[in-house]
């Protein structure tokens, strides 16, 4: 399960508890050698105690990150399917024919991940991407700091990715030519400059770098957002989801790297 490693704290200071109520925790310097000696079997021994006996915010981020982690997913999947063109273009021409009922799909989806945004915003102003010990509602420290750090990651990507690829926003994505209009999009993002440009490539492995931070948010989120909703009580029962989340990640990533793979070098 890992071995606790040591951390300079501050005693004494009262601080938010990281379940999203009020409490007690120690504030802490992330020391780099302490990615070598990560705990992740840690048993949640804080209780959430909002403050007005309000539900706790990790109890909406929880069920709306399962269906935006669902997308994801499908996302993952349809794009992979760019390592053959046809199949590709198949798949984007039947989402596609769905016509009218396209766009209400898509703004429940935005309206789900602002909701999850906003709530997730809010828990940011508080805890920032500062590294709190202590016990945690579920999860371990550094497992809700690379939650964090992941979100802001993801909410940069997400703007640009939406902006630079939807058509509402005069987007670069053609659904009549979706493999080279992505392919373009994600390797050639300024038009005038070869691909293998020093500002292409940046553009590229920014697509990487979300990728990598999408798949952690959702796998971490999945383990711990069953945690908060009591899905998975028992310390044994919470690291064997976090196992399970630990084997489904590679998966997933490995997806992602075949759709850049596709999109960026084919």
């Amino acid at each position: 399960m890992g071995i606790e490693w040591p951390l300079k704290t501050r005693l004494g200071k009262k601080t938010h508890c990281g379940c999203g109520g009020h409490g007690y925790s120690k504030t802490a310097a992330l020391a780099p050698y302490a990615l070598r000696t990560i705990k992740f079997g840690r048993a949640p021994r804080h209780q959430c105690n909002c403050s007005g006996g309000s539900r706790c915010p990790r109890h909406y981020l929880a069920p709306t990150g399962y269906l935006l982690g669902g997308f994801l997913i499908l996302h993952l999947a349809i794009n992979a399917l760019a390592l053959s063109p046809g199949k590709f273009q198949a798949t984007v021409d039947r989402i596609h024919s769905l016509g009218s009922l396209l766009p209400v799909l898509e703004l429940s989806l935005a309206s789900v991940m602002t909701f999850h945004i906003i709530v997730g915003l809010r828990l940011m102003r508080r805890d920032k991407l500062k590294f709190v010990s202590g016990d945690h509602y579920n999860g371990s420290p550094m497992r809700q700091w690379l939650q964090r750090l992941t979100a802001v990651i993801m909410l940069a990507f997400i703007l640009f990715h939406v902006v630079t690829m939807h058509r509402w926003f005069g987007g670069r994505f053609d659904a009549h030519d979706a493999f080279n209009s992505a392919s373009h999009a994600v390797w050639q993002f300024w038009h005038g400059e070869p691909a293998g440009s020093i500002s292409n490539l940046l553009f590229a492995q920014f697509y990487l770098v979300g990728l990598v931070a999408a798949v952690y948010h959702l796998t971490n989120g999945a383990a711990t957002g069953a945690e908060v909703l009591g899905w998975v009580r028992t310390p044994v029962a919470q690291n064997q989801l976090w196992r399970v989340c630990l084997v489904t990640a590679p998966v997933l990533l490995l997806a992602g790297l075949a759709a850049w793979y596709a999109f960026a070098v084919r």
